[in-house]
């Protein structure tokens, strides 16, 4: 199987802020308008089992933090598993606004981003090895 055959699974960090809230609604909004385009979409505060048995599969992973502290990032580097993409949601513009709702164009935004890496032609799209920090 091609890699870009493999499902897609796409990790968020979703942490209580207005940018952590904001990934959880792209992905939702993602898995609502193109149901085809992920396999699965975790919520990294809201998983039943272990982040490495969640990631045990042989899906590509994309990962999405809400801002500059990574947590997802953080956590799937921990578990010494590959990302195929990572995305911040602050370094693509959007604002930080603590706990304030996202509003409807944050979502469409960022989900923007998001599907152009899961299908591989987004400019952030990259491999990141275990161990390995690119900030």
């Amino acid at each position: 199987m091609k890699d870009e055959d493999r499902p897609v699974l796409l990790l968020t960090c979703s942490g209580i802020s207005h940018t952590g809230q904001l990934t959880t609604l792209a992905g939702r909004f993602i898995r609502s308008m193109y149901p085809a385009l992920l396999s699965r979409h975790l919520v990294l505060t809201g998983l039943t089992r272990s982040l490495e048995e969640e990631l045990d599969g042989d899906e590509r992973l994309v990962v999405v933090d809400g801002c500059d502290q990574c947590c997802a990032r953080k956590r799937v580097l921990l578990a010494g598993k590959v990302m195929d993409g990572h995305l911040v949601a602050t370094a693509e513009g959007i604002a930080k606004r603590g706990m304030e709702e996202p509003r409807f164009d944050e979502i469409q935004k960022l989900s923007h981003v998001i599907m152009r890496i899961v299908k591989n032609d987004g400019h952030i799209s990259h491999r990141v090895p275990p161990g390995q920090d690119h900030e």
